[in-house]
């Protein structure tokens, strides 16, 4: 009798002892990390050896330590005018011409010289039909000619001007 009661305590205490335990989860592969910035998180793992993937018609079910997850995003098209420009010469030494060959600008569309630090080292008004902007003042580099219709950037061009 004493050794059955004996039996009974070492299962219990066994058992006590196998459930306390845990595994954390493992992966045989040549590379992998885990970032976590302002709420963000990227994990991921290369070369993973072990992984499969089981459907039916009416489930899936993948095996690996990398789950993937896909979230969909509707992306919305921003209305923006279409401008039918000519800019030129590109390269330019004293002038830049742009021509408007179709569409009409409002009060509130303004041209602006951007250096490629984004200074604004000119601003002017764009006309309807034709906008000249003098770069004599302005140092051979790269810029980009802006134009903003109501405070929103609606097209970029870049040129180079030259001595």
């Amino acid at each position: 009798m004493r050794i059955l009661y004996t039996s009974i305590a070492l299962l219990f205490i066994f058992n006590l002892i196998t459930s306390a335990q845990s595994i954390s989860p493992q992966v045989f592969g040549s590379a992998g990390n885990y970032y976590a910035v302002a709420g963000n998180s990227l994990s991921f793992t290369i070369g993973e050896s072990l992984t499969t993937t089981l459907t039916n018609s009416n489930s899936k079910i993948t095996q690996g330590f990398q789950q993937p997850s896909y979230t969909a995003t509707a992306i919305t098209e921003v209305e923006n005018p279409i401008y039918d420009l000519s800019i030129y010469p590109n390269p330019a030494s004293n002038v830049i011409t742009i021509l408007n060959n179709g569409i009409s600008f409002s009060n509130n569309t303004q041209l602006f010289l951007i250096d490629v630090l984004g200074r604004r080292l000119i601003e002017q008004q764009l006309n309807n039909k034709q906008t000249l902007i003098d770069l004599q003042q302005v140092a051979a580099g790269t810029y980009f000619i802006v134009i903003e219709e109501n405070g929103h950037d609606s097209f970029t061009h870049k040129i180079t001007k030259v001595q």
